[in-house]
């Protein structure tokens, strides 16, 4: 990490820090308006209720996961972000109209000015993301693309209809988002275990409308499929940073705005983002752009 653990109160909140009430609507966004249609086609095809979330065992884990993702690379050195695949593997592992599994992720570093895919892909299973074969993370992410992404376009903004711009197909993390996330982990962890358990991902939906948070530049992207990272308790509920130790959360916020520090606009480098994606921006297991 970039700096010792014990000046963290006077470092600035993460720059994938977004604030509690915006963070609960984009989730229930999502519940709202997306998750029916995704509900529905899993229950359909393959059986079950849809995800809304995905928990690491604890937190623990979820730090070395990310550190693992970020150096069991042939680059490591060269590793300047993170993909996350939206994905809906099949209980068979095939790729069919009548076989979508349930909505999860799969990860891979990136590498290079097109932030090409490099290394392992990692699938969720069991609490944790492993490594699964290249085959496997194709057909999932096809599955996704091919069925689930195109039911989602009703659910797009005016604007993204008119267009025929699709919705999103992965989301990508600078180097800098995920070291800062890793490092937040850990400082939450060393001094807060009495209050944080775990760690989990939560899939949400930009709302109708534009989010600012302090200082930072206003997010304009509505009504996408992205996700959230958020913290859990020990009654195994979400917990925000703010809730963990409202005055540390107070100072370090100070912070934040005297340094006039761009956050709040988490995980919208994906695609798509404005412009709509090209052949150009296609990511190695895409199926389409």
């Amino acid at each position: 990490m970039k700096e010792n653990l014990t000046n963290f109160r006077q470092r600035p909140l993460p720059i994938t820090y977004v604030t509690t009430s915006e963070s609960e609507k984009r989730i229930q966004w999502f519940i709202n308006f997306k998750y029916p249609i995704l509900d529905a086609l899993t229950k359909q095809q393959e059986g079950g209720a849809e995800n809304k979330k995905l928990d690491f065992i604890d937190l623990k884990t979820a730090v070395e996961f990310f550190k693992r993702i970020l150096v069991d690379s042939p680059s490591r050195n060269s590793v300047n972000g993170v993909r996350a695949y939206f994905a809906s593997p099949s209980s068979d592992g095939t790729v069919s109209p009548g076989k979508c599994g349930k909505l999860t992720l799969i990860f891979v570093a990136a590498i290079g000015e097109k932030n090409s895919d490099i290394g392992s892909y990692y699938g969720f299973k069991d609490g944790n993301f492993v490594v699964i074969p290249e085959d496997e993370a194709r057909a999932a992410v096809h599955n996704f693309q091919k069925i689930k992404r195109n039911n989602l376009f009703s659910t797009l903004s005016d604007d993204d209809i008119r267009d025929d711009c699709k919705e999103t197909k992965h989301l990508l993390f600078s180097i800098d988002q995920i070291e800062e996330t890793i490092a937040e982990m850990e400082y939450q962890s060393q001094n807060h275990g009495d209050i944080v358990k775990g760690f989990g991902i939560r899939f949400s939906s930009y709302t109708d409308q534009d989010y600012r948070f302090e200082n930072s530049k206003v997010v304009q992207y509505h009504k996408r499929l992205t996700i959230g990272f958020s913290f859990i308790d020990w009654q195994n509920e979400d917990i925000g940073i703010k809730q963990i130790d409202p005055v540390e959360f107070k100072e370090r916020l100070t912070v934040t705005i005297s340094k006039e520090r761009f956050i709040g606009d988490t995980f919208d480098t994906g695609v798509p983002a404005p412009p709509p994606p090209t052949n150009d921006n296609m990511a190695a297991l895409d199926y389409e752009i």
